[in-house]
């Protein structure tokens, strides 16, 4: 009986060293060294996060109560990024100082950064068990397939140092393709984590561009007959104010053999820049998203490519906050644009976990991978219940659009609804073999 005791306090004790509280005192003391030394002339956002998490009550929840606790009321998905927000700004700061004033301080300060971060990263440990998963219906997917065999473009921009790990962990990424001299961002690494965190055998192609070449970009993606799936979080190409020509050309083409997935966006407001029906019952002004301008550009494909062969394999995700039950404050809707509704799906971008960044994402960036990976899952599903490549692909959209799940927010905000995979892959089989139901 004692030797059993004797276990289970070990196993307590030893949780409770790997799971360590975060230290507020000590991530105060970091704070006030860099302020100092940088030194900090502005207010800043981490003294509200220690003070909000030192007033948290969170042994006052259990179970789901707790995750809409920390996660709807405390918006905790969001403070890491916010420390690191502010450490990077900090590190710049720094650097305006005399050399001899960094090399005399950078032990110190080197240090209090190293703690603070330890302090960013305990946060997310400690909330990660309460933010929700993937709402996808896609668990019975999952044990059927991977994504083996399917080839995904990831067009984005990435941090080659961080994609080299990728790649050292994961065999089926591919080397990034450059075009130009695009710049470095860790933005598509995060797409890449999550499109593996689903379909974990599919094969990666990173392919990165800058401005002036992104017409060679979309050319090779073309020219790919491998890749089934490309995936876009970025916005079309513009050009003396319209959607540039050379680009639709290739994207109209793409469409005629490849699924093809994009973030709507992130302008709070619906394609024509009316606010979302959120911000406006919140009393909430326009965003003033840069990246306005891609709206009245998917609005020129939509209509220039209506009806058109192919045009159904674009697919739009749209952001929903973190438990699926709202539109994110910053999403992009579909509005009243019939062509928008009709390829557009519902996915909460919101507090998504990337292993790249170490912090928790938010942004339709982050619903249009898993979008994609579900597709690289069903086309795997395709390839082994017998259909062809060029049946697959019309036949997996077919089976995405048909089976969306209707949300209670009406489809000017959430388009055709919620992604439901397993009905999906019930919809694949059913017209492969008949009307057999499988459940």
């Amino acid at each position: 009986m004692n030797k059993i005791v004797f276990v289970v306090l070990l196993i307590v004790f030893s949780v409770k060293v790997l799971a360590s509280d975060p230290n507020v005192d000590q991530a105060r003391s970091s704070l006030q060294v860099i302020k100092a030394l940088t030194p900090w002339p502005w207010e800043e956002p981490v003294t509200p996060i220690l003070d909000d998490y030192l007033a948290a009550e969170f042994d006052q929840y259990q179970g789901r109560a707790k995750s809409l606790y920390m996660v709807d009321e405390l918006k905790m998905h969001k403070w890491g990024q916010s420390i690191t927000e502010f450490t990077v700004l900090a590190e710049l700061l720094y650097t305006f100082q005399s050399e001899d004033y960094q090399e005399e301080n950078r032990l110190a300060f080197e240090s209090a950064l190293a703690d603070l971060d330890l302090f960013r990263q305990e946060l997310n440990d400690l909330l990660y068990p309460y933010v929700p998963g993937y709402n996808l219906k896609q668990h019975n997917l999952v044990r059927h397939f991977d994504g083996e065999g399917i080839v995904i473009g990831v067009f984005d921009l990435f941090d080659p140092v961080r994609l080299q790990e990728q790649r050292e962990q994961n065999p089926n990424i591919e080397a990034e393709v450059q075009f130009g001299d695009p710049i470095t961002f860790l933005h598509g690494n995060t797409v890449i984590d999550i499109i593996l965190d689903i379909a974990p055998k599919a094969t990666i192609v990173p392919i990165s561009t800058e401005s002036k070449t992104y017409n060679e970009a979309m050319a090779y993606m073309r020219s790919r007959d491998d890749i089934s799936v490309i995936n876009m979080s970025r916005a079309f190409h513009i050009t003396n104010d319209q959607l540039d020509p050379e680009f639709s050309g290739h994207l109209s083409h793409i469409l005629q053999s490849k699924i093809f997935t994009k973030s709507i966006g992130n302008t709070g407001t619906d394609l024509n820049g009316e606010n979302t029906d959120v911000r406006k019952r919140l009393g909430l002004p326009p965003l003033g998203s840069f990246f306005t301008y891609d709206l009245d550009l998917i609005k020129a494909f939509l209509l220039q490519n209506q009806g058109m062969p192919g045009s159904q394999n674009l697919m739009f995700a749209i952001n929903l906050q973190p438990f699926s039950d709202e539109v994110s404050l910053t999403a992009t809707v579909p509005g009243y644009n019939e062509l928008a509704i009709n390829r557009s799906f519902a996915i909460s971008g919101d507090a998504v976990y990337s292993a790249s960044s170490q912090n928790f994402e938010s942004g339709s960036s982050f619903a249009a991978p898993q979008l994609a990976a579900v597709s690289a899952l069903l086309l795997d599903a395709a390839d082994h219940y017998g259909y062809s490549r060029g049946e697959a692909v019309p036949m997996v959209v077919q089976a995405l659009q048909g089976t969306a799940r209707h949300s209670h927010l009406g489809a000017n905000n959430t388009g055709l609804g919620f992604v439901d995979a397993h009905k999906a892959l019930v919809e694949l089989i059913r017209s492969r073999r008949g009307p057999k139901y499988i459940h």
